[in-house]
Parts: structure tokens; C-alpha cells; sequence
């Protein structure tokens, strides 16, 4: 037994002696191994230096150039490459631009190309190097980043405050706003009841001065006057401002009057207005109120001016009525060979007046003349092969209106009563001139007509009871 215990311890000795020597073996190799890693990140470390050191060299350089082309070294490139573009336009303009460098204006030109050959070369060398040190910028790159985004997490939190505190004064300012935007519209509305009730008053007491002054004409009307035949005038010029050309009359709304109306003017002294010389013409052109109008002065006379105080009439326009015309022949303002009779139905309606009666082409009569229509108005006489219908309601028209009475004018003098001028037309004389502007009447044709002469007086108006 006691041999066999022996071997066991012997054979554990030995066991644990082969585990020592195992164990120191492995130690050795570990050390060996961390040493030759040590080695390498002392190699690392050391390039590391030595690039940092060149790219700080590189610096000192790039400085040193700077100072010797006199620029700061804290100038930027932009700021060096504005310098140096304004130095070539002032210094190198007789150099061509591909050659133009500080080198080659100090020196000459193929000195330079050497200098710019020797300075690429050293470029290329140190963009090898840079490119070598690039892993060590990039960790420094990425440190610069963290720090960065640290910053801005930071800036962040400010902004969240600072807008915070915005919108609590915006809200604030709203609310002042609100309160404003109401005490405005409360003074927008008492404004607005002012203005109201200014214009209620205004037009009340404008209205009274023209119920007034109506009822001073009905006075002055029921009054006996020195003439029981005598026209009594449409209305009065209340102002008249001869700089702007306008004038104010009593007629208004309540009289039917209308924009563009037209009346003549004769003097305030005159109680008859067919006996009175006319002094002008006025157009309506703004109605004011019931019984006030704007109009302007079309026609006057430098040595009889209107004034406030004269006396206005119409042939063709009666207060509060229509005056019905007939129109007979054909219709020519400028004598351009075209018929102008809308613009003269146009005319009639803006006066308030009424076309009674008017041929057609084929000579039917369109409407009836009667003992209220005021005149026969009697454009050209129609003379073309075309126009015997014309001509035939030409004379059946005015046979009827000798038969009721009506009163013939021509198209020119009716014109004048609503104080309408025409365009002037201008002839071409020449080679280029053309037979239409020449036109004769044929001999042996008679026109008919019934009108008879007139001045510059005004006409009888008939009894206004017809109307």
C-alpha cells in the first residue's frame, strides 16, 4: 500500500510540475506579445506627433507666405483673393490673364513658371502627407462635433425659453390689440352716426332750401306779370365758378333732371326767356340733390360771362315731362356716308325726351306724330336712287306735321338747342382725294321744307297742359 501511495504523489508532483512550466511558458508569450503592441501604438503615436507637427509647419509657412505677398495672416482667402484680383486689374493689366502673378510681374515670366512648378510639386507632397494624416484629423474632426452638438442642445433649451417668452408678450399683444381693434370700431361706428346724421341734417336742409326756393318760384309765378305771354325761365344759376368752368342750377332730382342735359342762358333780368339773348350754354354733369345740379359751362362770351343770378331754358326738356320729336331724312352729323341716327335717339333720351315718329327704308312710318310732338326734326334730304322710301315718308311727314301743327327744324339747329357739336371732318384735297367729300345735289331737285330762318333768340314753347 505504501508503494502505491508513493506512485500517486509522484505522478501528482509531476502533473503539477508539467502545469507550472505550461503556465510559465504562456506568461512569457503574453508579455511578449503586449510588448510588441506596445511597440506599435508608441510607433502610431509618434507618426501622430510628427504629422501634427508638419500640419503646424505648414501653418508657420502658410503664414510666412501671406506676409511675403503683404497680406495679414488673419486674412481669409476671399479677402487675399480680392486683393490680389484688385493688384492685377491696377498692376499686371499688360499681362495676359492666364500669366498674371505677383512672381511674374517682379521677376518675369518664365522665373515664375519655375516658382509655380517648384510650388505644385511641394503641394502635391504635402497633399500626400495630409492625406496620410487625415484618421488622425478625423478623430479630432468628430471630438469638435460632440462639442458641437453639446452647444447646440444647449442653444436649443435657450431658444425653447426665448420663444416661450415669446409668445407669452405676442398673446399679450394680441389682447392690446383686440381692446384697440374695439375702442376703433366703437369710434369707427360713432363716426359713422355722425357722418349719418351730418348727411340726414345736410340733406334736410338742403331739401328745405329747395322746397323753399320752389315755392318761391310758384309765388313769383302765381304773380301778374307785366307780359301774360312771356316764357318764364327753367331754372336759375345759383354759383357759377368761371376758373373751373362749372356752375350750380335749382333743378334736380325731383325735377326729372337728368346728367347731360343741355340748357342756353340768358340774363337774370330778362323776364321773358323767347325774347331774351342767349349769353351761353351749360351741360348737366352731377345730379346733387332734389333740387340742385352741377353742370358745365360749354359756350359763353368773354365780355357777357355767366354769372350767379342768370336764367336758364330749354327748348327740349320740360320739368317732370317728355317731349316727343319726330325725325324725318337721313341722319348725317359729319357727312361720313353713315347713318347717325341711334347716336341721335341716344341724344333725345338723355335730354328725357321720346322719338314719336320715324320713317324706315322701305318709307312705313314707325309710331304716330301727334299735336304734343314738339318738333319735326328734318335731317338730309335723301336723294339716291335707294332712298324713295325716304323720301316719300319725307314728304308724307311733313305734310302731317303742317296738318297737326308740329314745328319743323333742321337737324343742325336741333343739334344747337341740346347744345351737341359735331367732330370736324377733314377733306383730303389732291391726288388722293376721293369724289364721296364733293358730293353735288342734282340739279332741278327741290328739297321740302318747312323751316323757317333763326337767330340766336329762343322759340315759343306750346301750352304746357298738352304735355
Amino acid at each position: 500500500m505504501a508503494s502505491k501511495d508513493n506512485q500517486s504523489l509522484q505522478i501528482l508532483v509531476i502533473s503539477l510540475a508539467i502545469v507550472g512550466i505550461l503556465l510559465s511558458v504562456g506568461l512569457i508569450l503574453v508579455n511578449n506579445q503586449r510588448k510588441a503592441e506596445s511597440a506599435r501604438a508608441e510607433s502610431a503615436t509618434s507618426k501622430s506627433k510628427e504629422a501634427n507637427n508638419a500640419l503646424r509647419q505648414l501653418q508657420t509657412e502658410s503664414n510666412l507666405f501671406k506676409q511675403w505677398m503683404g497680406f495679414q495672416e488673419a486674412d481669409n482667402f476671399d479677402t487675399a483673393k480680392k486683393n490680389f484680383d484688385d493688384d492685377m486689374a491696377k498692376f499686371g493689366s499688360t499681362f495676359e490673364e492666364n500669366s498674371r502673378f505677383y512672381r511674374t510681374i517682379l521677376e518675369n515670366l518664365f522665373v515664375e513658371n519655375q516658382k509655380l512648378a517648384s510650388g505644385e510639386s511641394a503641394a502635391k507632397q504635402e497633399v500626400k502627407k495630409l492625406k496620410e494624416s487625415l484618421l488622425a484629423v478625423e478623430n479630432e474632426k468628430n471630438a469638435q462635433i460632440t462639442e458641437f452638438e453639446n452647444k447646440m442642445k444647449i442653444v436649443s433649451a435657450d431658444l425653447a425659453s426665448q420663444r416661450e417668452a415669446f409668445l407669452q408678450q405676442a398673446k399679450q399683444i394680441n389682447e392690446e390689440k383686440q381692446q384697440i381693434a374695439a375702442r376703433l370700431g366703437k369710434k369707427r361706428t360713432e363716426i359713422g352716426e355722425l357722418t349719418t346724421r351730418n348727411a340726414t341734417e345736410q340733406t334736410t336742409l338742403t331739401n328745405k332750401i329747395g322746397d323753399l326756393e320752389h315755392a318761391m318760384e310758384i309765388l313769383q309765378s302765381n304773380q301778374i306779370e307785366p307780359d301774360p305771354f312771356a316764357q318764364p325761365a327753367d331754372g336759375l344759376l345759383r354759383w357759377v365758378n368761371q376758373r373751373n368752368g362749372t356752375v350750380w342750377i335749382n333743378l334736380g332730382k325731383a325735377d326729372d333732371l337728368r346728367p347731360q342735359v343741355t340748357f342756353s342762358v340768358y340774363d337774370g333780368d330778362e323776364n321773358d326767356a323767347l325774347g331774351a339773348q342767349r349769353k351761353g350754354s351749360i351741360e348737366v354733369t352731377r345730379i346733387l340733390s332734389d333740387h340742385m345740379a352741377e353742370a358745365r359751362i360749354t359756350d359763353d362770351q368773354a365780355t357777357r360771362p355767366l354769372l350767379a343770378g342768370d336764367k336758364i331754358y330749354s327748348q327740349v326738356w320740360n320739368r317732370g315731362r317728355r317731349v316727343g320729336f319726330a325725325i324725318a331724312g337721313v341722319i348725317d352729323f359729319d357727312n361720313d356716308g353713315r347713318s347717325d341716327l341711334d347716336t341721335l335717339n341716344q341724344i333725345i333720351a338723355i335730354n328725357n325726351g321720346k322719338v314719336d315718329a320715324v320713317p324706315a327704308e322701305d318709307g312705313a312710318i314707325e309710331g304716330q306724330m301727334t299735336v304734343d310732338t314738339r318738333y319735326l326734326v328734318l335731317g338730309d334730304f335723301p336723294e339716291g336712287n335707294r332712298q324713295e322710301g325716304l323720301r316719300s315718308a319725307w314728304s308724307k311727314m311733313s305734310e302731317e306735321a303742317d296738318t297737326l301743327g308740329v314745328e319743323t327744324i333742321t337737324l343742325g339747329e336741333f343739334l344747337s338747342l341740346m347744345g351737341w357739336k359735331s367732330e370736324r371732318r377733314t377733306v383730303k384735297l389732291g391726288p388722293g382725294a376721293s369724289q364721296d367729300d364733293f358730293r353735288a345735289r342734282p340739279q332741278g331737285v327741290t328739297v321740302p321744307s318747312s323751316v323757317p330762318a333763326r337767330g340766336d333768340f329762343f322759340r315759343r314753347r306750346k301750352p304746357q297742359a298738352s304735355y
